[in-house]
């Protein structure tokens, strides 16, 4: 209970403070999508596209490996798997997202 009473305290004074907790967006520079080359005399400009991905198998794994880790970290029960595989089903499709990237954007 000392835990939970010091994590509402830590959030409540952060929360409170002058500091901000979001940055303002920072402006997109058009050369983030946007390349130019010079070909026979002229200019041409190329686009970077990207396709999203589901992350299927990399939900389906983590979700399966945290239900597992889960059951044995929280002491077996439903609680645990339940946890454990709604962390690993997050965790899953961002580690499958990040390694894919380079494989789904292409200049045009």
């Amino acid at each position: 209970m000392k835990t939970i009473t010091k994590l509402l305290i830590v959030v409540s004074m952060v929360g409170t403070s002058g500091v901000p907790m979001m940055t303002a967006p920072l402006q997109a520079h058009a050369s983030s999508r946007y390349h130019t080359h010079q070909l026979k005399g002229g200019t041409h400009y190329a686009r970077k596209y990207c396709r999203r991905s589901s992350a299927t198998t990399g939900k389906v794994v983590g979700g399966v490996t945290g239900a597992v880790v889960g059951s044995q970290v929280l002491g077996g029960g439903l609680l645990g798997a339940a946890a454990g595989a709604v962390g690993g089903v997050v965790a899953g499709g961002a580690i499958d997202r990040s390694v894919s990237a380079n494989q789904r954007c292409y200049w045009r």
